[in-house]
């Protein structure tokens, strides 16, 4: 395995992209969704960086890349086209004991973005370890058919159950046992049909009427029940 796989936590971390063109605002728009303070430095920003700036959800700085302009950040990506401001932006995240990730360059990166399957708690993360960023997209588009966004209640609803069961002080088989006979329920095609009433009277029957979608705080946005 040539990378090891992780999860970061960016809330509120300084982060910083290196251009503006539609590579570099993806990647300000992938750290923004985690919650990152993202710095974007670019001295010709698109219209939509430039969008963002002014609503006030990134800062903007419009001029090249200088040394210096990673002190004190967390993570730096590098989307330009120029292989010298790369290999800046790559020797001053050393230096600067940041994490940096520049585009279409392993060679250049302490980590690599993978493809994404986002479905709110629930994230899919596909990588080639750089080989193939296509047959990573490839995959993902497959996936997406697969795991539709149902998938996003389906894991609210598992979650909510387990901290009721941990607050209930449940024993480890029991929990076990709800959350592999949740896990494998039909409960992701109910919830791409809006049955919610067959929701609320599966739960019912594996738990107690203390474990409906609304005794466990879900909503369900446009959903018959």
């Amino acid at each position: 395995m040539r990378y090891y796989p992780v999860f970061l936590d960016i809330k509120d971390k300084p982060c910083v992209v290196v251009g503006g063109g539609e590579v570099a605002l993806r990647k300000a728009e992938g750290l923004l969704s985690a919650g990152a303070s993202v710095t974007i430095i670019t001295p010709r920003a698109g219209k939509k960086v430039q969008a963002l700036a002014k609503k006030g959800a990134l800062k903007l700085v419009k001029r090249s890349y200088e040394e210096g302009d990673l002190k004190g950040a967390f993570l730096a990506i590098s989307a330009t086209g120029s292989k010298e401001v790369n290999k800046a932006v790559f020797r001053d995240a050393y230096k600067a004991g940041a994490l940096v990730n520049v585009v279409d360059d392993p060679e250049l990166c302490s980590f690599i973005v993978p493809s994404i399957v986002d479905r709110g708690s629930l994230i899919i993360a596909i990588s080639t370890s750089g080989k193939s960023p296509l047959l990573a997209k490839a995959l993902r588009e497959e996936l997406q058919g697969h795991i539709g966004e149902e998938f996003r209640d389906f894991v609210e609803i598992i979650g909510a159950v387990r901290r009721k069961l941990l607050k209930n002080g449940a024993n480890r088989v029991k929990k076990e046992g709800v959350m592999k006979d949740l896990v494998y329920s039909p409960i992701p095609i109910w919830l791409g049909s809006g049955e919610v009433k067959e929701i609320n009277n599966f739960l019912k029957k594996l738990l107690n009427e203390g474990y409906t979608l609304p005794k466990l705080g879900i909503r369900l946005k446009g959903r018959k029940g």
